[in-house]
């Protein structure tokens, strides 16, 4: 019901409004759960796809507003809170908020969540943040916040899912593209090269928007004859 909301109307209206009916919400457990459900709502529905990259950015007043509005409501989830940052790229701050679970009671439950949450990581709605991992100069707190999960978990198979991701962080030291570690032939082939890279990419990135349009419509059109079928 929530996805035919968000497909019908304003997705960031329907958020923001459900974000601010859960901060009232005096029941807590039904609080919790129901800002479970909707983190995985947003975080997986490919009807959200424009949202998510409105939050992952955080360009906007709007997408600003959006994400401290739904943050408040995302306390009543601690693990939820914590995906909530990694998709608006507040590495520092899920780094902050995982010192906290220390404070917390660790439950089953809890520990399923984080559960969860890593198998998220390794789902294609995060490829950026694992991409973000080859730079470790400038995310040391995306590292440090998935090494704070790793030590939450039991010896588990997520444990060893995430450790094997962390492993494959690259050693900063091999990773530096300084002029001065640049080979000779590699800037002899830069300056002989007259090629505008930056209008390639933009144009890559413009014919790759057509193919998620077009992709998007098809998909739609799709869910509208199953629902003809099913009438």
């Amino acid at each position: 019901i929530h996805r035919q909301l968000c497909l019908l109307l304003n997705a960031e209206n329907i958020f923001h409004s459900m974000a601010d009916i859960l901060l009232r919400e005096e029941d807590l457990k039904f609080a919790s759960t129901m800002v479970h459900t909707l983190n995985t709502i947003l975080l997986t529905s490919s009807e959200l796809f424009q949202l998510r990259n409105q939050l992952k950015d955080l360009k906007t007043p709007e997408s600003r507003n959006l994400f401290c509005c739904l943050y408040r409501s995302w306390c009543h989830n601690p693990v939820t809170t914590v995906s909530l940052c990694f998709l608006t790229q507040n590495y520092k701050h899920a780094y902050d908020l995982i010192q906290k679970f220390g404070d917390l009671e660790v439950t089953v439950d809890f520990l399923t969540e984080v559960d969860k949450l890593v198998q998220l990581i390794e789902c294609p709605i995060f490829t950026y943040l694992r991409l973000q991992l080859l730079d470790v100069k400038n995310n040391p707190y995306l590292i440090k916040a998935l090494y704070g999960l790793l030590m939450l978990l039991p010896q588990s198979s997520a444990f060893q899912l995430l450790s094997h991701r962390l492993q494959c962080v690259p050693n900063p030291e091999l990773m530096q593209t300084t002029d001065s570690t640049k080979s000779s032939a590699g800037l002899k082939r830069m300056m002989a090269s007259n090629i505008d890279y930056t209008e390639l990419l933009q144009h890559f990135e413009k014919v790759q928007n057509k193919h998620l349009e077009a992709r998007h419509q098809r998909a739609g059109r799709a869910e509208q004859l199953d629902r003809r079928v099913v009438l």
